[in-house]
């Protein structure tokens, strides 16, 4: 065994991300809200940087009218321009909005320790998320006296929580609403699985009923509410905003930025100032410098992301001309390598730039994604986009006989029709990725 050391040059070629060029990379791959949290970190942490509000008031102009006294008062009527949406408004939760309920309930102090300690432990949906025996062994009870403050819980509005399963959940609010019906019951307690699996005949065997009687059983069952909780949340829905917009004028298709942002970014002018000052400290102009040059490199790095989303969408738009100009059915299969092709950048590049990113169309609000499918078999030339035979399966689903839904061999069929070839698994795969359930459980058994 030779165990000399030595010394050997060997030749090699890496990639150094540095942290510019991973910054870079980042916010390329950031969605437009992910972008917006990233700059408001940057702006907290660096005091270079100034984020403002595209809707903020120009106090210097505002200063400069008042000088010049052009401006004009407007006198407040409070009996007139008095009103409550002008008032604050506090926003209660779930378990707010329980406990003040439990107020109506001569409940001794205990019971209400208790009761409120049930209410937090309830999830988002209403459901007791703890498993009674823990609380139990917390609050140092016995079961009887915890299924006693569980019932006052289940008393509480929104109908329905405190359930500790689905059944208990769908039973609470029949309760409730004081249906007293066995089948009714006892199809809530044994069969939910059954109707998951809309198999119907089987209940209605199972229970001596007609089918048109079994079908109103389960309608009355799709009254109630799953997730009860849910009507007290306050969570504020997500808007998408497009990163992009296209619209055709004269005859063209014109591609741009959506730049109506909530925020501007900025270099603050006091930090350039100290710069130039002769007085300023050493070790104060090297700090500033440092975070200048983090600044100026959130900036670039910013610019460079809209113009690489922009060049992408021109080259989605300018390939997929004829579905700008007839409509979805008429989409082409594009691969990521083609983009990266045309602009000369790296495929892991194009992938960035497309992943949660919007472009608003003539024909509605689309993710870039949408664009990239792979080609199958057709009578055309280039083939037919897997994204075409997605929205042709939907629309044969959609038009169909729904007493005698279209099987996926069926589908096959038609398709076929159509000149495309794909087998019975492609169509699966497609119902199942657009979450479109199977024909049996799609069935209807009444009209």
């Amino acid at each position: 065994m030779n165990l000399n050391n030595r010394l050997d040059i060997i030749q090699t070629q890496k990639l150094v991300l540095t942290t510019q060029l991973k910054q870079s990379l980042d916010i390329l791959n950031m969605s437009n809200l992910e972008l917006e949290d990233e700059i408001k970190r940057e702006a907290e942490e660096n005091p270079v940087l100034e984020m403002e509000s595209k809707g903020d008031i120009d106090w210097e102009e505002f200063a400069k009218n008042i000088d010049n006294k052009n401006y004009n008062i407007k006198n407040y009527d409070l009996d007139n321009d008095f009103s409550l949406e002008n008032l604050a408004k506090y926003e209660s939760n779930l378990y707010d909005y329980a406990k003040n309920q439990l107020a109506f309930f001569k409940l001794n102090n205990e019971e209400k320790k208790v009761c409120e300690y049930i209410v937090d432990c309830l999830d988002k949906d209403g459901y007791l998320g703890t498993e009674g025996k823990f609380i139990i062994k917390q609050l140092k009870i016995d079961n009887d006296y915890f299924e006693k403050c569980l019932k006052y819980i289940q008393q509480l509005e929104p109908s329905g929580i405190g359930a500790r399963n689905l059944s208990e959940c769908l039973l609470i609010q029949m309760e409730n609403k004081n249906i007293n019906d066995d089948i009714l019951r006892s199809i809530i307690i044994e069969d939910l699985n059954l109707i998951g699996e809309n198999k119907i005949k089987l209940i209605s065997k199972k229970y001596n009923i007609s089918i048109e009687d079994c079908v109103e059983y389960i309608e009355k069952i799709k009254e109630f509410d799953p997730k009860p909780g849910r009507l007290c949340s306050n969570e504020k829905p997500v808007y998408i905003q497009p990163d992009v917009v296209v619209r055709k004028m004269d005859g063209e298709f014109i591609v741009y930025m959506n730049d109506k942002g909530s925020f501007h970014l900025c270099i603050n002018n006091y930090y350039k100032s100290v710069l130039n000052s002769s007085t300023s400290d050493e070790s104060a102009k090297e700090f500033i410098k440092d975070k200048l040059n983090h600044a100026l490199n959130l900036l670039k790095n910013i610019e460079t992301r809209k113009s690489t989303i922009l060049k992408i969408a021109e080259v989605i738009v300018r390939e997929q001309e004829e579905f700008f100009n007839k409509g979805i059915k008429f989409i082409k299969p594009m691969k990521l390598k083609d983009i990266a092709t045309d602009l000369g950048y790296h495929e892991s590049t194009i992938s960035r730039g497309i992943n949660s990113k919007y472009m608003l169309t003539p024909f509605g609000l689309f993710e870039f994604k949408y664009f990239f499918s792979t080609a199958i078999q057709s009578e055309e030339e280039e083939g037919t986009s897997s994204t075409r035979i997605k929205n042709m399966i939907k629309e044969f689903i959609s038009e169909e006989n729904k007493l005698k839904p279209l099987s996926d061999d069926k589908i096959c069929k038609l398709l076929k029709d159509e000149g495309i070839t794909v087998a019975r698994r492609t169509v699966a795969k497609y119902r199942e990725e657009m979450d479109i359930l199977s024909s049996s459980k799609r069935k209807q058994f009444v009209k």
